[in-house]
């Protein structure tokens, strides 16, 4: 009974191994089928000049953040979700009536 399984479970192996490689052909073949081939395009060469001292400026912006608190954010969070359900119910109330 044992020995039976074992070679049940080998010829599954087998044949999962067969299928893969058939599949693996068969895409591949298929990749190289769909390829088309152009003819060589000419080479184009392309010059770029920088200058050696270049005009920089340098902007300085300050941000300023005001201070958050977790209920604050949490608040936030809740209204975001609770406007995503209403939208939600929404479509499906649109859904129905089509």
């Amino acid at each position: 009974m044992v020995k039976m399984t074992k070679i049940k479970t080998m010829m599954t192996k087998v044949m999962l191994g067969a299928m893969t490689l058939t599949t693996l052909l068969a895409t591949s073949a298929g990749a190289s089928a769909a390829t088309v081939t152009t003819p060589a395009t000419p080479v184009v060469q392309t010059t770029v000049q920088l200058k050696s001292r270049p005009n920089t400026e340098l902007q300085i912006t300050k941000i300023h953040l005001k201070p958050v608190t977790t209920k604050k954010i949490s608040s936030q969070v809740q209204t975001a979700v609770d406007a995503s359900a209403l939208n939600l119910d929404q479509k499906h109330s649109d859904d129905q009536l089509k």
